[in-house]
Order: structure tokens, then sequence, then C-alpha cells
């Protein structure tokens, strides 16, 4: 069930191999820089209306609290601004030089150990990685061992245990938040000179700002608000097989998987605004701690045998047993009595505390039987039936069956190979349909603890309404596809088409508050997708000196469609932001983006108002879909004797995103495209929107540039692009001692090798990288202040002893 939606399948290696010891060890550095940052204007600095004289950075002045940058022209005329007095100019770079060059530093170790019926191999890896950000950082520290040994001519065990530990230091915010620098680099002065605030306290100890309204001195918030996270995982598994006669084995395996995490953010006093919700202007902090284990326990047993010389079976029938719990607790404050001092003894007032747990059980038997004809034609059968603690007594038990088979119609009829220019070519298609449970704590209201009203305890029922008659969710597939290899394996192609339908999701469907809640947990729907996913293989040129050139490709194309909705329901709202919302609408694409127009005539012309500026359509519609046409790839890969260089390319093309950088960078005049119309003058009104007025004439009505910028906010169609991109992925060159070089420097082997990622993006989307997400799971195709993209420059080096 938890393949439903894909799987990513991990082979960690094991120490079998050549008898005797080996050693590994690897060791990479890079780089790190922005990719993209947005293009800035620097014509025009902080206030409105062209004006702007500084008192105390908070309205003392001329629109010195204003975070925008539609103030006077940077002519280096003297001004009071908040460092003292100083010329007016613009600092182009202020943004980019906020920004310091990463480093991300790794090094492994590797043993290996392997005899006649014991095997082991031992890793250590240590990575230390110094962001872009001022003052954040990120250790991890992984090790990991795996054996198995030959006990009995019938019994073998294996096992293996993993342990990391992350440590993560200042992560910024993203998105709409305070503790995102990009934030107030949206609303910015283009003349705040960024170098006058890295000490971000005043003489008295207070915060030293360019502006005391809205944001915080970016410095402030590296430095002076501190975040730390603390994780321990362990993943840990064991297995014994034993051979109960020739062909039949009895496998017992169990394994866990635990973490522990730790959160905690500091919030100095002087902080400006709510970056957690909080006042905090006396300071304030919090403390998450999270739990999570997950035990899986199978029993199962394996058969094998060939019936005669054409035909052979494998059979395995088992159980599982799946155990996990979480835990989410905590405390914090957000008043301080003591600056400074983050411990609850020091709360001002009463402290925040959350506790939340669960527990979860699901329990499963499952069958597989294959059957094998002349190594040409294959057919396997599945079922599995699973009952879940998070469903209700009598719907709490679904059944998921398989069936998949493949023809090697090249060794079936050998005729088919075209006198060998076909050296391999199979048909393979499968039909499955695998059952799905809910998240815990789906089936009945439960009373939850408000705030105290003075002694008295106070209950209160959440605004979703929970459903103790929740089925599992059903997803049917069918796929077919073939693999083909041609001309000496010079061509290969591997091509699938797929048809997935989902029904009986669960989810959160909206209601009426009226009737005391805001949406309810329902079985609806119906989601179906098609598409295509191929990969060519490609070697154009091999030649005798050795040089050889490797071509791979791929391509995937999804169409998603909402095929059905509950009675009485047009669309379920899957989130929403700046009142744009992604929907999943009957007959539509899944992940609709809906939200507001321009008000057009019906020639399509815009309709201004009495200022002449463009106005949103009040009538709600679709405007786009955040799922790509297609995406694709291509790496080439060129090797001569000891040398070997790589180039791997991504793309995307369509699919469509709300860039709240771009509307909210315009409106605030930040950005390059908010000069058009204030060329001479940022209060001239010289601007005419090609257009209607209201009785249909041709618009004649100027205006600023400021107005025009300000009257997009609230149209979601003037800052909807389309999210189609090109990168430059990886950029590999490297190097791979000969055998004689490796002894004449006493190893048996060592590579070295260049690699840069992200070297270069290409797209029609304004100021951001496209390839980005303001929210995981559904809610995609939002984009607002995002952190850039690193570009990664660096060193590969291997040795092995």
């Amino acid at each position: 069930a938890r393949a439903a939606n894909g799987a990513i399948i991990i082979t960690t290696k094991r120490g079998k191999g050549a008898e005797g010891l080996g050693i590994t060890a690897s060791a990479n550095v890079t780089f790190d820089s922005p990719l993209r940052l947005p293009e800035y204007q620097n014509q025009y600095g902080q206030g409105s209306g062209g004006n702007f004289a500084w008192v105390n950075g908070a309205g003392g002045g001329t629109n010195d609290g204003v975070d925008e940058s539609w103030g006077p022209r940077l002519d280096g005329e003297v001004r009071d601004q908040f460092f003292g007095s100083g010329p007016w100019v613009a600092t182009p770079d202020n943004v980019r030089d906020f920004f310091r060059t990463g480093q991300t530093n790794t090094f492994n170790v590797g043993v290996t150990g392997s005899s006649e019926k014991a095997n082991f191999r031992g890793s250590f890896t240590s990575q230390d990685v110094s962001g872009i950000i001022p003052n954040n950082s990120l250790k991890r520290l992984t090790t990991s061992l795996a054996g198995g040994a030959q006990l009995h001519e019938r019994l073998n065990v294996d096992a293996s245990v993993q342990y990391s530990k992350n440590q993560g230091a200042n992560r910024p915010g993203t998105g709409y938040d305070g503790a995102n620098p990009m934030q107030q680099f949206i609303w910015f002065g283009r003349q705040v000179d960024l170098s006058k605030l890295r000490n971000p306290r005043d003489a008295d100890g207070n915060q030293y700002n360019w502006n005391y309204n809205y944001h915080n001195n970016p410095y402030w918030l590296a430095q002076e608000n501190h975040q730390e996270d603390v994780r321990d995982r362990i993943i840990g598994v064991a297995s014994v097989n034993y051979k109960i006669v020739e062909g039949v084995t009895a496998t017992f395996r169990t394994g866990t998987d635990y973490y522990r995490d730790r959160r905690q953010f500091n919030i100095a006093a002087g902080t400006i605004g709510n970056p957690f919700g909080g006042d905090y202007s006396q300071g304030g902090f919090g403390t998450r701690q999270l739990f999570n284990r997950e035990t899986n326990t199978d029993f199962l047993v394996t058969a094998q045998r060939a019936l005669n010389e054409t035909l052979d079976f494998n059979a395995t029938v088992g159980t599982n047993l799946r155990r996990s719990s979480f835990s989410n607790d905590f405390v914090g404050t957000d008043k301080l009595v003591i600056p400074g001092t983050y411990n609850i003894g020091n709360s001002a007032v009463p402290p925040t505390v959350d506790q939340y747990s669960e527990q979860k059980r699901v329990n499963g038997v499952y069958g597989q039987f294959g059957v094998g004809y002349k190594d040409y034609l294959f057919v396997d059968v599945t079922g599995r039936n699973d009952w879940s603690s998070t469903l209700p007594d009598g719907n709490n038990s679904y059944f998921y069956p398989s069936i998949s088979s493949s023809f090697v119609f090249t060794e079936a009829i050998p005729a088919l190979s075209f006198g060998g220019n076909l050296g391999y070519g199979k048909l393979r298609a499968a039909w499955t349909r695998v059952g799905n449970d809910a998240d815990a704590y789906q089936l009945y209201d439960i009373a939850t603890q408000n705030t105290l009203f003075g002694d008295v305890p106070r209950l209160g029922i959440g605004n979703r309404l929970l459903n103790q008659h929740l089925k599992p969710e059903q997803i049917d597939a069918w796929e077919v596809g073939a693999e083909l290899q041609f001309l000496d394996n010079r061509v290969g192609l591997d091509v699938s088409y797929y048809d997935k339908k989902s029904t009986n999701q669960i989810l959160p469907l909206q209601v009426s508050a009226t009737s005391g809640y805001t949406s309810a947990v329902v079985n609806a729907g119906q989601l179906s997708n098609k598409g295509v996913e191929a990969q060519l293989n490609l070697v154009p040129v091999r030649l005798d000196n050795g040089f050889e050139w490797d071509m791979t490709v791929n391509f995937a194309k999804n169409k998603s469609k909402v095929s059905n909705l509950p009675t009485g329901f047009e669309s379920i709202q899957l989130g929403s932001y700046w009142s744009l919302s992604v929907e999943a609408r009957e007959g539509e694409q899944y992940g609709a983006l809906y939200g507001n127009p321009y008000l057009r005539d019906d020639a399509g012309n815009l309709v201004v108002d009495g200022d002449g500026l463009p106005q949103a359509d009040p009538q709600r519609r679709v405007l786009g879909n955040f799922t790509p046409d297609w995406t694709g790839g291509m790496n080439n890969r060129l090797r001569y004797k000891n040398f070997e260089f790589s180039a791997l390319v991504d793309m995307q093309r369509g699919g469509d995103i709300f860039s709240v950088t771009n509307m909210f960078g315009r409106y605030s005049g930040v950005l390059e495209e908010s000069l058009v119309g204030r060329e001479e003058s940022a209060t001239q009104q010289t601007l005419i929107i090609p257009g209607v007025k209201a009785d249909g004439s041709v618009n004649d009505i100027a205006t600023t540039a400021e107005g025009y910028n300000h009257s997009l906010y609230g149209i979601h169609e003037a800052h909807i692009f389309d999210a189609s991109w090109i990168k430059l992925r990886e950029l590999r060159v490297g190097y791979n001692a000969s055998a004689d070089l490796a002894r004449r420097m006493k190893v048996s082997g060592f590579n070295i090798a260049l690699v840069g990622r992200n070297l270069w993006l290409g797209t029609d989307v304004p100021h951001i990288d496209p390839e980005t997400a303001f929210s995981t799971g559904n809610v995609q195709g939002i984009e607002f202040g995002q952190l850039p993209t690193v570009r990664s420059v660096g060193f590969q080096l291997s040795v092995t002893p």
C-alpha cells in the first residue's frame, strides 16, 4: 500500500565479493553560490510617491517606514538615511552580496571483507555544509555496518545497522515568512547598503536596521535569532534464512527505523513582527521534540524449482506485521523575564505546551506465484490483504492483487531478430490494484483543551468533521511496455504506457462553516492518470582507439484528470494563498490554478477603471495548471582512455506557476519591470494602459507606474507564467589513473574529477527559478521569496589503497 504512489528502492552495499580486505576512501569539496536572483531596478530608492525623508524608520519622517522603492530618483545627492547622512545612490549588488560562498565537504571511507562463509562491510561518511545564508550550517555523520555468515549448510544470517546524526543551525525560513531573508529583499529600499548592517546591534544593544515597521535586519535573523535542530536516526535489519529442502527456503526478518528529532528556535528581544506566531518583542523560544519508530517483521517461505526442461516456477507466501508510533511535543513562550535566557523557567507568561502522539498497526498476509516457460515467457501473480488500525471495524480489511507477464519474442521467434540487427526484444504487460488506508485519528471527533477561562478548563471540537465510516482508498492501474536492443546493443529503447485510476480517495472536503465545521473527511472523487515513459540509450561513436560516446535520453508525459467529484461539488480546494487556490476541479487536470483574471470585454480588451488602471474580473476561473506537459533529460558521456566527460541536461515543458515574488516585487517597485512609465519621474503620469473604458471607448487616461503596479495586486492572471525550463544539471570531467600509474602511487585505484551542478538555467519566467515548490504535497505551482537555487562547483577524489 505504501507504494501506491510509487516507491524508491535502495539496495545497500554488502561485503560479498573477492576474498580478503578492501578499503576505499573518497573526498568531495564543492563551492556554492546563488544560481539566479531577481533583476532589480537601480534608479529609484525607498519611499512612496517620489518622496522620502528619514527620521526614525518607523513613519516619523516622510515615508521612512515604507518598505517600497517608489521614492526619489537615486541621484547621488546627500540625504539623511538609516546610517546618517550620505549620498542617495543605488547599491546594485546589495542582495547578492548578502549571500556568502557556501562550501560542502564530504569524506567517506569504506571497508569490506569476505571469506568463504562470511562477509562484512563498514562505512563512515562525514559531511560539513556551510550554506550560502550567513551563519547557516549542516553537519551530517553516517555510519553503517552490514554482514552475513553461513552458519550451516542450510542456515545463514544477515544483519545491518545504520546510524546517522544531522545537526542543522539557522535554517532560513521559506515563503512568506519573517524568518526568510528573501521576503524583505522583495520589499526593499534599493539604496540600502547591507554592508552597513553586518553588525545588527547599535551602541545601546538594540536592533540596528533600515526599517523598523516591517522587517528585521537580515543579519539579526542570521546572528541573533538562533535556530538549531538535531536528529539521531537508527535503522537496523536482521534476517535468518533456513533451507528446508532444495529449492525451498524459510526467512524470518525484522527491522526497525527510529529517529529522535529536537528542534529549537530562540527569538531575541527587539525582534520586529511575529516570525513564529507570537509577539516576541521581549524575546522567546520554543522547543519541539519529535519521536518516530516503525518496526516491520516478516515471515515468509520461498520455493523455486524447475519442473522440467522447459517449465520452472517460483512462489512466496508470507505475513507482515507493521507497528509504528509517533509523538510531537512542544513547549515555548513568547515573552521572557530576562532577555537572552532561553529557559522555560524564565517565561514571563504561562508557557505554551502541546503534546501529540499516535500509534498505528497494519497486519498483512501476501503471496506470489510465478511461472517461466523456456526463458522467454513469464507470468507472475500476487495478492496481499492488509488490516489497518486507522480504518473502522468492518472496513479495515482490503485485498489487492496483481498480474504481470513478459515475452522475450527474440528468444521465442529467432526470425524476429532480423538477421541479428535486433539483439533483444521483450514485451511486457501488467495490471494491479492497490489498497491504502488513512492517516491516524480520522474516524472520531475528539475534544481538545483550550485556554483556561480563569481556573475553568475549556474543551473544544476541531473544525474538521471526521468520519467513522471511511473506506480504504483504491488504485487500479495497467501498463504495457517494450524493451528493445539494436545493432549489437548500441541502440536501446525502453518504453511504457500506463493508465491509473484512483477511487475512494480520503480527502478533507470543504463544507459550509454554518454547519459548525469548515471541512469533512470523506471518500471522494475519482482521479485518472495516463502517461508515457521512455528511455533511449545510444552509442553514437565507438572507435578502436578506445574513444566512446554514450547517450541516454529520457522522456515522461502524464495526463491527469479529475473524473468525478461528490454530488454538488465542482471542486476540492487543495490549498489557497493570496486568494489564488490550487484545486481538483471536475473535468480538469489535477492541480488547477483558480483565481481572478483581468477584466476584459467581449473582444478580449482590458477594461480599465476611472483612473485608467486594469481591474480584476470578480468571476474567478481556471488560469493554469501546475502539471507539466512533459519532462525529459539527456546525459552524454565521452570516454577516452583514462579520461571521462559527462553532461546532464534536464528540462520541463509546460505547467504553470503563480509567482508572488513577481506580484509583490512589482508592487514594491524593486523589480526592473517597475521602471516602465517612470523613466523620467516617479510621479509622472505618462503610462497609458492599452484597453478600453467602461463605456467601450479607447483608454486615454494616463497613470503613474506606482499606481499601475499597485493595481496588479489581486489580478492573479498577471503573475502566472509558463513554468518551462531547461537546466545544465551536471557537468563532470574525470580522470582514472592507469594501472601502472596507480601502482607507482602505491594504490590500486585512483580517480579525480571536477564536477559542476546547476550551472545554467534557461526559462521565460522572470526573476526566479521555476523549479520550485512553495509547499510540499498537493499544493504546488505557487512561489514566493524562494531561496535561490544553488550553483555548485567542486572536486571529487576517490582512492582505493
